[in-house]
């Protein structure tokens, strides 16, 4: 079985897009700087108002937003996660961890890495050998959300 990870770079931004194979943009850059220091799962709508916030005389436009995330998307660079009412969050693929999820706002947090390390490590790797085995699925990631609500 291979070791299930998240992919994560070091660096700088435009360093982590050219790797990609994405021309480091200033606007692609913003994007990613912004959803990277988000920890909180942003909307593109989310991050698009933080970073009218942050630079309002240089605000990249919703669309370019939009199709930012599309590209990071698929070469790896950021993950959809579900939200609520079909509202789609944007994470940055870091180390493995958990997620809550809110049931009733549809809000999104990172469990805390000590915490998601101490689940993860309790997987059993003979259960993922043998899932991948008896379903011939080769498992790259685990992705592990906790559904509930906040007190």
């Amino acid at each position: 079985m291979g070791t299930p990870h998240h992919e994560h770079h070091e660096g700088s931004s435009a360093d982590r897009l050219a790797a990609a194979g994405l021309r480091g943009t200033r606007q692609r850059q913003a994007v990613y700087d912004a959803l990277e220091a988000a920890r909180s799962h942003p909307t593109a709508d989310e991050l698009h108002a933080l970073l009218v916030e942050q630079e309002p005389d240089r605000a990249v436009s919703l669309a370019t937003v939009y199709n930012t995330l599309e590209a990071f998307c698929r070469v790896g660079l950021a993950q959809k996660l579900p939200g609520r009412h079909g509202s789609t969050r944007y994470d940055i693929p870091r180390n493995q961890h958990l997620h809550l999820k809110d049931r009733l706002t549809g809000d999104i947090t990172d469990v805390p890495d000590h915490l998601s390390q101490a689940i993860l490590s309790r997987l059993s790797p003979q259960a993922l050998a043998e899932i991948e085995r008896d379903l011939g699925f080769r498992i790259e990631r685990i992705e592990l959300n906790l559904v509930g609500q906040a007190d």
